[in-house]
């Protein structure tokens, strides 16, 4: 009779682990990409086109070549921007396109037709599409609609309800609890949460802490935010309801930064619908109040963020 102990297991539990740890974070998304296809003036597709593109903020650079039938991607880029996207090749002209801004977990396509160097053109026009592509419904919030939107309580289910699908948090009739929310690919769920008869928050966002009316995360920090309901990108699961997906901040080359305070008493918000002083006390008061501040470490190689 063989028998074995924990520890001759321990080797294939750590195994089963990160397999595990690997398909969980397969499941995440908190970059975005840009894809296009470059073509010559004549209308042939080129091969080993280099293409570039530049985060202006942070200086980072990433590049590919153009395949056999001149079609380019490039993945894992920070959301947001600006990006300058620049084409070369020998033999023709220099294309660049400024001003492009990407969105979480979308796909920006970019076409470029090159003009051979030798021959004088009046005007070059590059074509490209600067909304990105959906993969199914959903809605995304940039990092200036979530400035300039109002807000009540400073949380992401603020901006989450711009999404026409999701009523009071409830993503197409779901309850909130069948909702998978991740912050920067990290899973950030409370699927137990006070119901309203206990205390808790009705219509809750699902985040640790949500249901007694706390935010585990500052809104200053948020980049910004993707709500999914049923996207046909396999990168995106472990939900039934609808996908809170979020990423933060991140430091650039320039030092920014904000001081804030936000509040509101007994007497901006008034007393009860129905007259009742004991839903609301006389002393009734939220307020908020912090800074934020990002810059460089190392210029175009290290940056910091802090709230």
């Amino acid at each position: 009779m063989r028998i074995r102990t924990l520890g001759q297991n321990i080797p294939r539990l750590a195994v089963l682990f990160f397999v595990l740890l690997a398909h969980w974070a397969s499941a995440q998304v908190t970059t975005s990409s840009i894809s296009g296809k470059v073509i010559s003036d004549k209308n042939e597709e080129l091969i080993g086109v280099t293409v570039v593109a530049t985060n202006v903020p942070t200086g980072t650079k990433r590049g590919t070549g153009t395949e056999t039938d001149g079609r380019f991607s490039i993945p894992n880029l920070a959301p947001g921007g600006p990006y300058t996207v620049t084409v070369t090749y020998v033999g023709f002209k220099e294309q660049t396109v400024t001003g492009v801004f990407l969105t979480l977990g979308n796909t920006t396509r970019l076409n470029f037709t090159l003009a051979a160097e030798a021959q004088a053109l009046n005007e070059v026009v590059i074509t490209g599409n600067t909304q990105a592509t959906k993969t199914g419904a959903g809605t995304n919030v940039g990092k200036e609609a979530i400035q300039q939107l109002p807000t009540i309580s400073r949380s992401i289910q603020d901006f989450t309800r711009l999404d026409p699908r999701n009523s009071n948090n409830s993503f197409a009739g779901s309850s909130f609890r069948y909702n998978n929310i991740t912050l920067d690919g990290a899973v950030n769920n409370d699927a137990i949460g006070f119901s309203p008869s206990l205390g808790g928050q009705g219509g809750t966002s699902g985040l640790p802490g949500s249901s007694a009316r706390a935010n585990p995360i500052s809104l200053d920090a948020i980049q910004e935010i993707q709500a999914s309901v049923a996207p046909f990108d396999v990168k995106l699961g472990n939900f039934t309801g609808g996908s809170i997906n979020a990423v933060t901040r991140s430091g650039t080359n320039d030092f920014h930064g904000s001081v804030y305070g936000y509040g509101r008493n007994q007497n901006i918000t008034g007393r009860s619908v129905d007259g009742a002083d004991n839903r609301i006390g006389s002393s009734y008061h939220d307020y908020q109040t912090g800074f934020r501040l990002g810059g460089p470490i190392v210029k175009n190689k290290l940056f910091f963020f802090v709230n």
